[in-house]
């Protein structure tokens, strides 16, 4: 009698472990859920409004964040809670504050020329610098999230470009100019960077940045990038938080170079010679990117 007891006990914890695994699962999906538009509440109270997000096999979200045009991304365990509201929706609107002032995005719509270079494939720094493209394949653009890459309005600032006929993704080039646009592959943002700007990195190397305006001088885009260290730390001890920040570059003319503001000093010391109005307080690690548009805006 004791044994067929022992024996239905046993039965009856492995129908509960199966229920518990059950509703786990069910759960996971659910949090897992993608959406196209809604506001994020970070573990900080912090509130983000978002368009296309997505989760990777990490349990990492990747989305564009509404009020800066930038892809971010952050851990699971450091999102609060998750809302689909409409981008027309008040809440939202608010958030990104586009309904009642000049934001970021305006700035960067207004300042958005077409570029000056031919429509075209530049594969090194020497053709860019040439204004001479090396090939002429039509491209398709394409989203960086998902294994099925769907393809994306010249509005997005950060994608793939695939050729057309092969579907094959462009690697190991310099520079893009596609609809009139300028974009830089990333990979070559990182290897043609000032001296003084190692340790950056960025999870898309092949992804391509649009520049977002730019005179005799510099051409400025945002690149999502992190420190090498800071980054390997934060994946080791499951810190939560944006792993990766977008970060306000240039293309120095004179020096053919990129020039990294790996963080709000190393901006300072970039622009405090050539616009001292533009320094920075420096209240966080990173400098304001607003404040930086208009700053480069100025001296390009």
């Amino acid at each position: 009698m004791f044994a067929k007891n022992l024996n239905n006990l046993l039965i009856m914890k492995r129908a509960l472990a199966l229920v518990a695994l059950l509703l786990f699962t069910s759960i996971f999906s659910q949090e897992k859920k993608n959406y196209k538009e809604g506001i994020l509440t970070t573990l900080t109270n912090e509130t983000i409004a978002f368009k296309d997000l997505t989760w990777d096999k990490n349990g990492k979200a990747h989305y564009l964040n509404a009020t800066n045009k930038q892809m971010e991304e952050l851990y699971d365990n450091s999102i609060k809670n998750i809302e689909e509201v409409a981008a027309s929706d008040p809440k939202f609107t608010l958030i990104t504050g586009e309904s009642t002032s000049l934001t970021n995005s305006t700035l960067i719509k207004e300042n958005t020329t077409k570029s000056d270079y031919p429509e075209g494939i530049y594969a090194t720094k020497e053709d860019f610098i040439k204004k001479t493209p090396s090939g002429n394949e039509e491209l398709s653009k394409k989203g960086l999230i998902g294994f099925t890459k769907e393809l994306v309005d010249d509005s997005v600032t950060e994608c793939f470009f695939y050729d057309t006929k092969s579907d094959k993704k462009l690697k190991d080039v310099f520079a893009v100019v596609y609809h009139g646009s300028l974009y830089f592959n990333v990979a070559a943002i990182l290897t043609h960077r000032n001296k003084t700007d190692r340790a950056q990195t960025a999870d898309f190397p092949n992804s391509f940045v649009k520049a977002l305006f730019g005179g005799d001088n510099y051409i400025y885009t945002e690149v999502p990038l992190a420190n090498v260290w800071a980054k390997g730390w934060a994946y080791n001890v499951g810190a939560p938080g944006i792993v990766n920040s977008g970060k306000g570059i240039v293309w120095d003319y004179k020096n053919q170079e990129f020039n990294i503001f790996k963080n709000c000093e190393d901006y300072n010391d970039f622009i405090k010679d050539k616009y001292a109005a533009g320094v920075q307080k420096c209240p966080k690690q990173q400098p304001d990117n607003n404040e930086v548009r208009k700053a480069i805006d100025i001296i390009k």
